[in-house]
C-alpha cells in the first residue's frame, strides 16, 4: 500500500477518470479544419516521439499517434518499445478539453475500457488534456503572460498519485529547432517557468517546472515539459514529430515552408535530393517496423506508384547506443532491407526498383551525447536513382 494513502486528496473538481466526451457542438468542424492546418497539424497520422533512457545501452522510443479525429474528440495511441509495458494504450481526448481543460494528464494506460463485444476502448479522462495546452489556457497565457498549471497523474484504480499546481510564466519567446518529418526546422515557441507544489504519495514536494509550448493557438503542443527535484523528476520531450500529406513541409495556412524549401518528400525526390525520413520507427535493437510507421510507408508507396520510372535507394542510419560499430552497421542494413521488403509486399513495387544499404552510426546528423541528438541520428535516408 502506498504511504500516505489515507491523506490522499480528493480528485480535482471537473476530473472524471472514466467518462464520455460531451458533444463537440456547432464549432467542431471549423476547429478540426483549423487544427489540421496548424504548425503541428492535429490530424490522423500525427506521430510524436519521446525517448526513455534506462541504461547507457538501452534507449527506448515511445510514440503517441493520432488515430482519428471527430467532432467530439481525438483518439490516440501510445506504444513504447521496452518489453515490460509496450502497449499500445488507447486514449481519447475530448474536444471540450482541447478548448477549456484546466488540467494536464500525460499518462496513458491508467485504466482499461472494454466494449460490449469485448473490444478494448480508449480510456477517456474527462477534464484534462494529454500533450497540449487547452485553447483557454493558451489564450490566457498570451493575454497575461501566465496561467495556473495543474498537472496530475492517476494510477490504474483512478486515484491520484501526483497532483501539482502553480503558475507558469512566459520566460521567453523564440524559435526552437524540432525534427519534423524530413529534418530539423525552427518553430515559434513560448518558454515557460514556474514553481509548482506537488502532492506525491503523501508527501509535499516543491519543484521548478519548465515547459515549451508551440506558439500556435490552433494546436499549442507542449514540445517539452519537465518537473525536477531529487524526489520528483519527470520529462517528456518530443524529439521527433511526423505527419503525412501531399504537401509535407508546407507551413500552416499556406504561410510559408517549414522545411525543404516547402517541397516536401515528393518534391525533394523530384529534385533528386537525399531525404532523411524520421517517421519510420523500429523496435529497440531490432529491424521490426513498428505499426506507427504505416502512414509514412503509405506515402512513400504512393509516391513510387505515381513515378513508375523511379528507383529508390534506402539507407539506414543508427545512433551509437551499444557502442559496437559492427553491430550498428548490421542493424542499419537490416532495417533498410525491412523497409525495402515492406514497400514491395504492401505496395507491389518490384524488387529492381528498390535497393537497400546501411551506414550504422558512421554519418551522424547530430551529437550522440543527448537523447534528442540520438533521435536525429536514427533515420532512413532516401535517394532517387535513374529509371529502370
Amino acid at each position: 500500500m502506498l504511504g500516505g494513502i489515507r491523506d490522499r486528496p480528493p480528485l480535482p473538481d471537473g476530473l472524471i477518470p472514466v467518462g464520455d466526451c460531451p458533444p463537440g457542438g456547432p464549432t467542431a468542424a471549423q476547429e478540426i479544419a483549423a487544427q489540421a492546418d496548424a504548425l503541428i497539424p492535429l490530424k490522423p497520422g500525427l506521430t510524436m516521439a519521446y525517448g526513455w533512457t534506462r541504461t547507457p545501452r538501452e534507449e527506448y522510443e515511445c510514440l503517441i499517434q493520432v488515430q482519428s479525429v471527430d467532432n467530439d474528440g481525438i483518439n490516440t495511441t501510445l506504444s513504447c518499445d521496452f518489453p515490460e509495458r509496450p502497449g499500445p494504450f488507447l486514449r481519447r481526448v475530448c474536444r471540450s478539453d482541447l478548448r477549456n481543460a484546466k488540467m494536464l494528464h500525460t499518462v496513458f494506460g491508467t485504466h482499461t475500457a472494454i466494449g460490449p463485444s469485448g473490444e478494448q476502448l480508449p480510456e477517456t479522462i474527462v477534464g484534462a488534456t494529454a500533450f497540449s495546452l487547452s485553447s483557454a489556457h493558451f489564450a490566457e497565457l498570451k493575454r497575461t503572460g501566465s496561467f495556473t498549471h495543474h498537472y496530475i497523474e492517476l494510477d490504474h484504480t483512478g486515484q491520484l498519485v501526483k497532483d501539482g499546481v502553480g503558475d507558469l510564466k512566459v520566460e521567453g519567446r523564440e524559435t526552437m529547432e524540432v525534427v519534423v518529418n524530413d529534418g530539423p526546422i525552427d518553430i515559434p515557441v513560448l518558454k515557460l517557468r514556474g514553481t509548482l507544489k506537488y502532492w506525491l504519495r503523501g508527501k509535499t514536494v516543491e519543484t521548478t517546472d519548465v515547459a515549451v509550448v508551440v506558439d500556435d493557438e490552433r494546436f499549442p503542443v507542449l514540445i517539452d515539459q519537465s518537473a525536477g527535484s531529487e524526489n520528483l523528476y519527470s520529462r517528456i520531450y518530443f524529439s521527433k514529430i511526423s505527419h503525412t500529406s501531399r504537401a509535407r513541409g508546407i507551413g500552416a495556412g499556406g504561410g510559408g515552408p517549414l522545411m525543404g524549401g516547402g517541397k516536401g518528400l515528393e518534391g525533394r525526390l523530384i529534385d533528386n535530393e537525399k531525404v532523411d525520413v524520421y517517421g519510420i520507427y523500429f523496435d529497440f535493437n531490432s529491424d521490426r517496423i513498428r505499426k506507427e510507421s504505416e502512414p509514412v510507408l503509405q506515402e512513400i508507396g504512393e509516391i513510387m506508384r505515381r513515378h513508375p520510372d523511379w528507383g529508390l535507394n534506402i539507407n539506414g542510419h543508427t545512433d551509437n547506443i551499444g557502442g559496437d560499430g559492427a553491430a550498428n552497421l548490421d542493424l542499419s542494413r537490416r532495417r533498410s532491407e525491412a523497409v525495402r521488403k515492406a514497400l514491395m509486399s504492401r505496395f507491389g513495387i518490384t524488387a529492381n526498383r528498390l535497393a537497400s544499404g546501411g551506414s550504422g552510426a558512421s554519418s551522424p546528423k547530430d551529437t550522440n551525447d543527448t537523447p534528442e541528438g540520438r533521435a536525429r541520428n536514427r533515420r532512413v535516408e532516401l535517394s532517387r536513382r535513374g529509371s529502370r
